[in-house]
């Protein structure tokens, strides 16, 4: 019993520690409130970082136009002169040629930036905005989707994202021949997946903005698998919940 005594203590109390841990530490629940809290605090960010780049692109670029469409024209009416004859007639034609000009590139800018809050085109389901990216693509990009039930307008709007995000990294660094997607609905999840048959390698810590379309992707619950060995092919799997 001297002997047995050590090895029966160290099995109780192995037990009795496997009890507590069970009950008295952090269960499914605790660690469901805990992911919950960290993607709260991504949406939090990822909004505050997507307001400060809409703010930076309202100050540099449409609103910067603007300021020279104004000045323009305040020469131009400054050479009219006050009364009679223009003053310098072919002068005021090059400032209202530029005025003009700046007000056309100042409603492109607004315009893009409109898109990249919103793409209008996602009003009519996300397989009509898929299709727009795919006419788009320097890359012949095969397209395949069967979503029978349409997700959330912000699940959608973040697929979208991620498509435009991997159709553009394809583009950029994969040497792709072909690019496909595939959107499907599972259940109450939607799927998407983009693949090529470039050389691969993708790595979200190389800056290719892999991680920046993962964080987007677990702000509503989501996850992102990455598939890429080094000479290829790739493949990207954005998993989503129909409902945000």
């Amino acid at each position: 019993m001297v002997l047995a005594a050590p090895w029966v203590a160290r099995g109780v109390t192995s037990v009795d520690r496997w009890l507590v841990r069970a009950l008295l530490g952090p269960g499914t629940l605790t660690q469901r409130v805990r992911d919950l809290e960290q993607t709260r605090a991504l949406a939090v960010d990822d909004a505050a970082a997507r307001l400060r780049r809409v703010e930076r692109d309202l100050h540099d670029g449409a609103q910067m136009r603007l300021a020279t469409v104004a000045m323009h024209l305040g020469l131009a009416k400054e050479k009219l002169g006050d009364d009679g004859d223009p003053l310098d007639v072919a002068r005021t034609r090059e400032l209202l040629d530029a005025a003009h000009r700046g007000a056309k590139e100042a409603l492109v800018e607004l315009r893009d930036l409109a898109k990249g809050i919103h793409p209008p085109v996602l009003d009519n389901g996300l397989a009509d905005a898929l299709a727009t990216l795919v006419a788009a693509s320097a890359i012949p990009v095969e397209l395949s989707t069967e979503v029978p039930v349409r997700p959330a307008p912000a699940i959608e709007t973040i697929a979208y994202f991620c498509a435009a995000e991997l159709l553009a990294n394809a583009a950029k660094h994969s040497y792709a021949n072909r690019i496909r997607i595939q959107a499907s609905g599972h259940g109450d999840r939607l799927l998407l997946e983009v693949g090529d048959d470039g050389v691969g390698g993708a790595d979200p810590a190389r800056g290719s903005g892999l991680s920046g379309l993962a964080q987007r992707v677990r702000t509503v619950d989501g996850r992102l698998e990455i598939a890429s060995p080094p000479g290829g092919p790739t493949r990207i799997t954005v998993a989503l919940p129909l409902r945000a």
